[in-house]
This record gives C-alpha cells, structure tokens and sequence, in this order.
C-alpha cells in the first residue's frame, strides 16, 4: 500500500422514491488496499458498490474511482476497474482460453497481449492443461479462482469482488484470498463484499454498513479492540442489531 487514495466517496447517496438505501456515506480507500465492504442484507452495500463501478448514479454527494467521477465519467470507472459478482459471470459454453480471449478483447487488449496474459494466468491458476475444456464442466472451485483471474485480466487499479467466495467450501474460500493477496502485492487494489467474518480478518480495513450508513469503519484488530472482543461476529452482530430496516 502507499499513501494515495484511489477510492474516494464524500456524502454518496442514492435514493429510491422515498427510500434513501445509502445515506451519505464518505470513506476513501487507499492503492494497493484489501478494503471490506460489510453490511447485513439490505444495509445498502450493493447499492453503494454498484454506484461505485459506474453502473448506478449517485443522487447526491460525489465519489472519485481510480482518478474519474463516477457521475460524470462512469465510462472512464468502468475500463479502469474489474469486477466479479458472486455469479461470477463466466460463459459456461466456452472453454477457458475462450473466455479469457474474450475478456481480453472486451477490455481492448492486443492479441499479443491476451496471449500472454492467458499463458500467465493458466500457469498461475495450475490450468493448463484445462485450456481447451469448456467452463460449465469445471468444479465450482476452479470457476471461482478462474473468475478472479477475468476480473483482473486487463490489469485494472481496482478490483470490486461482490461475495465472491458464496457456496464455496472454506479450503477454496482460502485458495481464493491467496489470489487476492496476490493481486494487492502488485498494486491492485481489492474492494470486497463478504458476509464471512474470517475472511473480513484479511483485510487491511473494513467498514460496516448499517441501515445504508457507515457505522464503523478501521482495521479488523481495532474494531475487536473498540467492541472489547476477540473476534469480529461480535462486532458484526452488535451493529447490525441496531438496524431498523428489515
């Protein structure tokens, strides 16, 4: 990590009718970062994420992704940044360089580039010898790693990874954040959604969401230090009690 920001938000908003699902909420995020995005279901993190990626605009307030505001340049956002939902949006009927063909072209990577990316990410990922098989044949486990490995094919600044780890089992939750470590040690930055605390442990810092506001917001070992516990579903249960929504 260094000292420049490359996630800022300053009083972000969104409204539905008169439903406020985020509710100025100000935070910045650093380069090369591991930053939980945490909330209970209906907190607004979703809402907050996908704004954020350029998908959704702001109804108030102002935020800034990898140098462009996400309101005005949400283009920009969008070739700057990767991004994997837990469904992890892979093309089933397609082998594996395929895909990664395709991503690579989408992001307007030269085939040279791709080439090699592919050749990288397949060794990296211990494919190889998969290269020619069709995505839907593959376990869940090596979808989810293969997954990652698209969302930072064209060497974004910043990765969002919204639950990625869902219905996996904990050996390959732990494979996956390998990768994640990975990815932060050459500068990429990591903004991740999860609802497993262990994995909340592996951030460099991490917010909770309450009610489509920011109720917490530091390092794992300081947030346990505040609520005087030695673990973070404390944490996580004794703000998302106080949540009124539903």
């Amino acid at each position: 990590m260094n000292g420049e920001h490359v996630i800022t938000a300053d009083g972000l908003t969104k409204t539905f009718g008169d439903f406020t699902a985020v509710d100025h909420i100000s935070f910045s995020v650093l380069r090369g970062e591991i930053f939980g995005f945490l909330g209970a279901n209906g907190a607004g993190k979703t809402t907050a994420m996908r704004m954020l990626c350029g998908l959704s605009r702001p109804s108030g307030g102002r935020a800034v992704v990898a140098g462009y505001d996400i309101a005005a340049q949400p283009e920009q956002v969008k070739r700057h940044i990767g991004y994997m939902s837990q469904r992890f949006s892979l093309y089933d009927d397609l082998t594996v360089s395929e895909n990664m063909r395709l991503f690579g072209g989408i992001y307007g990577m030269g085939n040279r580039k791709i080439k090699e990316k592919t050749d990288t990410s397949l060794h990296e990922l211990s494919l190889e010898n998969e290269r020619d098989s069709l995505v839907g044949s593959l376990p869940l486990g090596w979808k989810q790693k293969l997954a990652f490995a698209l969302a930072v094919f064209h060497e974004p600044e910043i990765v969002f990874l919204d639950e990625p780890t869902g219905g996996v089992d904990p050996v390959t939750r732990r494979t996956f954040w390998e990768q994640i470590y990975r990815a932060a040690d050459r500068g990429t930055t990591v903004f991740v959604t999860t609802h497993y605390m262990d994995e909340a442990e592996y951030c460099d810092r991490m917010s909770i969401m309450v009610d489509g506001r920011i109720e917490a917001l530091d390092t794992p070992e300081n947030l346990k230090s505040r609520f005087g516990t030695d673990n973070l579903y404390d944490v996580f249960f004794a703000l998302a009690r106080s949540a009124k929504r539903s």
